[in-house]
């Protein structure tokens, strides 16, 4: 199994444990990402610690898992990235729609800070 779960503080964390995130994990991260998704967990953590190299079948994965967990007002944040995969979401301009951390502590104190304001903003629309 390529993907490890483990769930923390509110937060779902997924580990990619495999070097090449390519088409043959694509399937399986959507799938997961749903899973979560489905099950109420709307703050997802994704480390790409041990990820060297991502694909556009990969990409279009989260992406698609992102548009789905959007709609339900939670987010989708990427954390430990290697520079390769770093220059690729950069290049393919994904840097703009996934909010990126160095460590998951640092996603999780940070997406933490944003649920927090977006609640108090909503508050005082009321």
């Amino acid at each position: 199994m390529n993907l490890k779960h483990e769930f923390r503080n509110d937060f779902s964390i997924i580990q990619v444990n495999t070097r090449r995130a390519t088409v043959d994990l694509a399937p399986e991260i959507r799938e997961k990402l749903i899973s979560e998704i489905n099950h109420g967990n709307g703050q997802i953590i994704i480390n790409l610690s041990y990820v060297e190299f991502i694909d556009s079948s990969f990409l279009g994965a989260l992406v698609a898992g992102f548009k789905i967990v959007r709609a339900r007002k939670g987010n989708i944040a990427l954390v430990e990235l290697h520079p390769h995969v770093q220059n690729t979401l950069v290049l393919t301009h994904m840097d703009k729609i996934f909010p990126i951390y160095h460590t998951v502590e640092e996603a999780m104190r940070n997406l933490s800070l944003a649920d927090r304001t977006d609640d108090s903003e909503s508050d005082s629309l009321r």
